[in-house]
Parts: structure tokens; sequence; C-alpha cells
């Protein structure tokens, strides 16, 4: 039988919803061969060039590149996309959080890259769907491609729930998948990769939501930058970017609706 994710990953899922609610500094689950073993080889050899990506728009705090999954074609790719959008995984990921979950059917995710010098700033999430007013997006879903990732690569996925608390590094192995909390308070990313010529930082991300009623909902906004290093010309320009983005995000939404 053909499977996606790796049927075990499914039989699990109270155990894992265990340690997702258990693990610190924010909800969290770490899942070592979370892809069938064959699709996550075939997925690395389909992974795009980075010819066919474009560079990350927030170019003062995130050094990488981006493609949209539906816009990778590819039967590995397609398999994937369509396991992430299945009922099957939406009762997985309800019943390892404890609530109706989703991944958006139209905009699953993106695929990420990293070459020689890419980095992360530390940063918050989006917190609502682009396109939709009630869809909160409370949950991602990181699948990482990197065989025989080295400790001195760098690159680790960082967590923190405020800035300057004590972090959490997460190695980003070959189909290891990170399943995390996604809200104000908790901050990610990933510091400067230090990578031999032939080698990328490979992920796939997926943000999952929930539908919530109106009143619940906060204000939108899109991602908000906490730069770590001390640099105050960098840190005064996430405050200023993170604002016009704010802005920006609110407008959009409004003009969409109008048309």
């Amino acid at each position: 039988m053909f499977y996606v994710i790796n049927p075990d990953v499914y039989k699990k899922v109270k155990y894992l919803s265990s340690l997702y609610h258990t693990a610190t500094p924010f909800s969290h689950v770490i899942i070592d061969n979370f892809l069938d073993a064959s699709l996550a080889q075939n997925l690395l050899r389909d992974f795009p060039e980075i010819s066919e990506m474009s560079r990350s728009h927030h170019y003062l705090f995130a050094n990488k590149y981006e493609l949209q999954i539906g816009n990778r074609v590819s039967n590995s790719f397609s398999n994937l996309y369509e396991e992430l959008t299945s009922n099957n995984l939406r009762l997985f990921l309800s019943e390892l959080v404890g609530e109706d979950l989703f991944v958006d059917t139209e905009f699953c995710g993106d695929i990420h890259q990293g070459i020689n010098g890419s980095f992360l700033e530390m940063h918050t999430d989006f917190n609502l769907h682009p396109m939709k007013d009630n869809w909160l997006h409370c949950l991602n879903i990181i699948i990482y491609l990197n065989k025989e990732w080295k400790e001195d690569f760098g690159g680790e996925l960082i967590l923190k729930s405020q800035v300057g608390d004590l972090k959490n590094q997460i190695s980003p192995q070959f189909n290891r998948c990170v399943i995390m909390q996604s809200n104000d308070n908790t901050y990610h990313g990933y510091s400067q990769l230090r990578l031999p010529k032939e080698l990328t930082r490979k992920s796939i991300i997926i943000p999952v939501y929930k539908k919530e009623i109106c009143d619940n909902l906060p204000p939108r906004h899109l991602t908000n930058f906490a730069p770590e290093q001390d640099y105050s010309l960098k840190k005064s320009s996430a405050k200023f970017y993170n604002y016009i983005t704010q802005i920006k995000a609110r407008l959009k939404r409004q003009l969409t609706k109008r048309s």
C-alpha cells in the first residue's frame, strides 16, 4: 500500500498529543520519520532549484527562497499536497491539539530553501488567513529534508516564548517534522547558515487554521520580527516594519472585500 505520512505517526497520536501539550517554551512536538521513507526520498529528488524560487520579500530580516507548493509540479509533491489537505490529517491534527483544525486546500503551504549565509530573524507569524476573516492561524507544520545535517552548519530551528528567554533548538534533520503552536508569543527563526557550496537548508512549511467566531478575533497582522542581535538599527527598523505591514494587511483585506 502507498503511504504519504508514515502510518505509525497516526497510530501514536495520543502519545504525540501528550508531548505537544507539555513541551516548552510553547506547545510543539518533534516527529522523526514523519513521511513514508520512499516519498521523503522522492521529495528530496524533486526539490526545486534555487533558480526556480523567489527570494523572500522580508529582505532585512530573512535571507531565504520560497515557492508555493501548488507551483511545483511533480508526483511526489502532488501526493504530499493531497495528504496535507485530506480528512486523515485533519482528524490527526484535531486530536493532537484538541481543536478542529485544517489546512487550506487552495494555499496549502510553501517550499523554503536557504543557501550559505541564509538566516531568518526571530519572529511570530501572521495571525489570520489572508483571504478569510475568521480563519485563525494557530499551528505550523514544518517538514525538513536535509540529509546528514551537521551541528557546524547552524540553521537549527530556535523556539522562544518571548524575546530574551532561554531558547530551545531543533536540528533540521532529514524527514523530521515539527508541529508547533502559532500565536503572538511563539517566537521562532534560525541563525545564519554556514554551508558548503553544494548544500542548502530545505523545508516545507504548512500553516494550519481553525475557524473562530468574529468576537474572538484579534486585529489582523502579518509577520512580526523581533531581531535579537545587538544592532540598534535593525531592532528599530523591525518596529517600523512591523507597524507598516500591519497597516498594509488591514488595508489589503478591506480593498479585497470591496472588489
